[in-house]
């Protein structure tokens, strides 16, 4: 009896290992892999926590999260709230805060769980997410302006509005919030709205000149629309006084604590506290716009692009990657360097490659 009742111990532990470690080969890989069957799918955003692990966000595969060998897909199965997520931070008590198509949640290393006991945070459909200095969390949101709260009060700015520039809208699309060295607070709107700079009191928009909308560069108006309805834009048609695009999709500050900014049709900006600088002119990456900048730990400034794959600027002048040079896949969404100094880019079509300085590899299916 004590023979067959070890032999059915072992055999027990054995189905078991082996159910766990099939369970566990599922969910990690040494790249990417679609579990939940989209077609396409984007890589959107990256993180790389405290622990060294990198961490990519989907539209319909949930995140993935990297230790340096193995991938781990986490899904709604998980606890993930959607499988659609558009945004990733790390806040001070050390957990993982995920914007997600329904509403957000955090991650605290072991597992997924509701953000906050406050109902209508953990129901906002965030697109961007920032911690400020002070702990407050800043989400962006598609149709109802950016939302604060401090732990205890839900406010909403930037809705319900009449903003005369925002395709007819009451609210603003945010598609980024950065907090720069200084403590102000810049958000970034997708719907004609520009920038806004928020001090700690007042919120004040930063829009292109009067001539940009005369001359029809935002593609929207035609010029038809007088310059006396657009109090705000009066700049007396000073091209550095006025950032040069009204579809600002992300933000990044630089070591030397300029801020950059990605537009949809004119390249990228840079705002030293006083004035707009424009990098567009004879680059391709102008045509179909940029989707995030940043400095690599050389200051190099890279930018990545809707159809031109990415570009890179020493100070001086600019070199494109693209396919050919190894490039996943020429439409970038975005950029992150790890501390071992790889630059990874997350792409159109779940492409995800790492480049090292001299070669491109791919991360995923």
């Amino acid at each position: 009896m004590k023979f067959k009742l070890l032999i059915t111990t072992v055999l027990v532990v054995i189905i078991t290992s082996v159910s766990f470690s099939q369970k566990t080969a599922t969910k990690r890989h040494v790249k990417m892999i679609r579990t939940q069957g989209e077609k396409y799918g984007n890589v959107y955003c990256s993180l790389q926590d405290r622990a060294g692990n990198l961490w990519f966000s989907t539209s319909g595969e949930g995140v993935y999260r990297y230790d340096g060998k193995y991938f781990t897909n986490f899904t709604k199965k998980d606890g993930l709230r959607d499988n659609d997520v558009s945004a990733i931070i790390e806040v001070q008590d050390g957990n993982i805060l995920f914007g997600t198509a329904s509403g957000i949640c955090k991650y605290d290393g072991t597992s997924f769980s509701k953000y906050s006991e406050n109902a209508e945070v953990n129901k906002i459909s965030a697109t961007c997410l920032l911690e400020d200095r002070e702990g407050t969390l800043w989400l962006g949101t598609m149709k109802s302006g950016v939302y604060r709260y401090d732990g205890t009060t839900v406010t909403n700015y930037l809705n319900h509005d009449d903003y005369p520039f925002n395709l007819g809208t009451h609210y603003q699309t945010i598609s980024d919030i950065a907090q720069d060295r200084n403590g102000t607070i810049w958000i970034s709107s997708w719907n004609g709205g520009g920038v806004w700079r928020y001090d700690g009191k007042t919120f004040t928009n930063v829009l292109p000149s009067a001539g940009y909308y005369l001359r029809n560069e935002d593609g929207r108006f035609g010029g038809t629309i007088s310059p006396p309805a657009w109090p705000a834009l009066i700049d007396n048609g000073q091209p550095k006084t006025s950032i040069p695009d009204d579809m600002i999709f992300s933000i990044s500050e630089d070591r030397a604590g300029n801020l950059w900014f990605a537009t949809r049709r004119h390249g990228a900006c840079r705002y030293d506290g006083k004035s707009f600088t424009s990098f567009r002119e004879n680059e391709g990456f102008v045509s179909r716009g940029i989707y995030a900048i940043a400095e690599d730990r050389k200051g190099n400034i890279w930018l990545t692009t809707e159809e031109n794959g990415v570009w890179c600027y020493d100070g001086t002048s600019f070199k494109n990657y693209t396919t050919k040079d190894g490039l996943i896949n020429d439409s970038v969404f975005s950029v992150l360097e790890d501390t071992n100094g790889n630059l990874w880019f997350g792409t159109r079509g779940f492409g995800l490659c790492r480049y090292d300085g001299k070669t491109f590899t791919s991360f995923s299916e």
